[in-house]
């Protein structure tokens, strides 16, 4: 009968052969055998480089530490910005939802005091159109104007001076309107600088000057695209009319 191989029982391991390591980093790890071992694993031409990493390795452990740091605090303050402005977003909509024109303007112009730069350019349009229709001119053409310096260079800048413009000729300040109309005209798209030649000819009839109104009619007409026949036709005809 064949006998059964005996199991020794391992021997202890002597606690003089465990190396514990104080490195706060690298915890248990033995950091000068596991230098030379890998250092046995480099090749010649990488040594130098090796060499460096290993010598000043709690420092560059210590600076990657930081940095995740750093980018987790930035990561959080910027969900925490975002959320903010979430909110602030809902409590926006839930005043322009107020039927009320007069409650709104009040609630609007209050909050307007700690809004956010991104959301400023809103409010202040709500604010103006909220004023055109309590007709609170003043307050109408300060918020325009405000937009239009806000964002000169943006569509939502330029749509603000035509609206400034337009109050202007509303609260009969006809020379007011037609300069700005004119400047307008400048930097306006080719579509649309016939109808801002219009308004400035008509802003021109308004305060009685009639070569002014006739010169701003007939830049109407060079502006016109050559298929509109029919604003050709009418502007001619205003010219004609005005030189009687």
């Amino acid at each position: 009968m064949t006998e059964r191989p005996s199991i020794q029982k391992p021997s202890p391991i002597a606690a003089s052969e465990i190396k514990q390591s104080s490195d706060p980093i690298f915890g248990g790890i033995n950091i000068p055998k596991f230098s030379a071992d890998m250092q046995a694993e480099v090749s010649p031409e990488a040594a130098p480089l090796w060499n460096f990493v290993t010598k000043h390795i709690r420092y560059i452990a210590g600076a990657i530490v930081s940095l995740v740091v750093i980018i987790t605090v930035i990561a959080g303050w910027q969900w925490y910005r975002e959320k903010q402005l979430a909110e602030t977003k809902l409590n926006l909509g839930r005043i322009i939802a107020m039927p009320d024109p007069g409650n709104r303007f009040t609630e609007l112009k209050r909050f307007l005091e700690t809004v956010p730069a991104q959301l400023e350019s809103s409010v202040l349009l709500e604010l103006a159109s909220t004023a055109v229709s309590l007709e609170k001119w003043d307050d109408a053409l300060d918020f325009f104007k405000r937009i239009s310096l806000k964002t000169s260079s943006a569509p939502l800048g330029f749509s603000a001076r035509m609206n400034h413009a337009q109050l202007q000729m509303r609260k009969s300040d006809f020379l007011a309107a037609r300069k700005e109309f004119h400047e307008l005209a400048q930097s306006a798209p080719q579509e649309i600088k016939s109808l801002l030649y219009q308004l400035a000819a008509e802003a021109a009839e308004m305060s009685n000057d009639k070569a002014g109104a006739i010169t701003d009619y007939e830049a109407a007409v060079a502006a016109l695209p050559p298929t509109d026949s029919q604003s050709n036709a009418f502007f001619l005809a205003r010219i004609a009319q005005l030189k009687k």
